[in-house]
């Protein structure tokens, strides 16, 4: 069973070279892309639009490792242990409050 799945991952990636390779060849129009006053050179159809797969995809899997999610939970530990601190000198306050000091 796991040679047949290495057989297939195989094959899909075979696939996946010949099919960018031959959109890469009957794509070869230039165009330039302009993003407001910035204009990029001019490259084949194919070029950006194989490039916005690639960049899609380091930035899902930048996202996926969790970078993000981890320093969000970072600041959120940081923040719930100044919040304890103050919390615990707080409660040493009281209790170091004796009855005469209520009076």
């Amino acid at each position: 069973m796991r040679k047949l799945s290495s057989f297939f991952s195989g094959l899909f990636l075979v696939l996946v070279f010949v099919a960018s390779i031959s959109f890469s060849y009957f794509n070869d129009t230039e165009v330039v892309i302009s993003l407001g006053n910035v204009e990029f050179t001019p490259l084949p159809v194919s070029v950006w639009i194989i490039g916005a797969f690639v960049a899609g995809g380091a930035i899902g899997l930048f996202m996926g490792l969790g970078l993000v999610k981890q320093l969000r939970s970072r600041r959120e530990i940081s923040r719930l242990k100044s919040k304890l601190d103050e919390t615990q000198m707080e409660v040493n306050q009281l209790r170091s409050i004796t009855l005469k000091d209520l009076e």
